[in-house]
């Protein structure tokens, strides 16, 4: 099991079946801030809805071609911070979060992500990481941005979310830029990283 300590108050940890209801009493009572961009929301009604979700991270994890963790405040479940795509024959992957309301504003999320991005690099050997965004969704573009994710440009229509297609942004950032950023001491500290499971060994 993948956990990550990213300072005395936040911790990544994969997600384990045992977070099934208190992950999806987040998510329902988040509904309305999290839907505008994340339709998933609208088809998880029920427990059980998250708990075959947990299963299928499960699923990828054992297969090395995903990676989910919750977000810990204080010990309890805020968020989650995922590789939704790990391509080990290339070495990249795809990163997607999200948070619940009473966590914004304090630097959660970016702290978070940074030290996720930082595993990704050193525990997983992956050379580039990637995050897309709705392009109107500003807050998930200014945490790409903050965690020294680089803007490539614009996919047309890559989404649908309910009845409405939408264009996304790519941000990357590579494995060179991130230990030049490291060595330079720059923004990004190096997260005290638990052992853990290495799914480029196991892909």
């Amino acid at each position: 099991m993948v956990v990550i300590s990213v300072d005395t108050s936040l911790a990544l940890r994969q997600i384990e079946p045992d977070d099934a209801e208190e992950l999806f009493a987040v998510t329902s009572r988040n509904r309305d801030h999290l839907r505008e961009w994340l339709p998933w929301i609208d088809h998880t009604r029920v427990v059980a809805s998250t708990a075959a979700f947990i299963n299928h991270t499960r699923h990828v994890a054992s297969l090395g071609t995903g990676l989910h963790c919750v977000i810990l405040e204080h010990g309890e479940i805020v968020g989650t911070v995922s590789y939704n795509r790990i391509e080990p024959t290339h070495r990249r992957a795809c990163i997607g979060y999200w948070l619940a309301r009473e966590a914004c504003g304090r630097g959660v999320m970016t702290r978070a992500v940074s030290a996720f991005v930082h595993y990704g690099f050193s525990r997983l050997a992956l050379n580039r990481q990637v995050i897309a965004c709705a392009t109107g969704n500003r807050a998930s573009a200014a945490i790409a941005e903050r965690c020294g994710f680089r803007f490539e440009g614009v996919l047309r229509e890559a989404e649908l979310i309910r009845d409405r297609y939408v264009d996304h942004r790519i941000h990357s950032r590579l494995r060179s830029e991130h230990l030049a950023a490291l060595a330079m001491g720059g923004q990004h500290s190096r997260p005290a990283l638990e052992e853990g499971l290495r799914l480029s060994e196991a892909a």
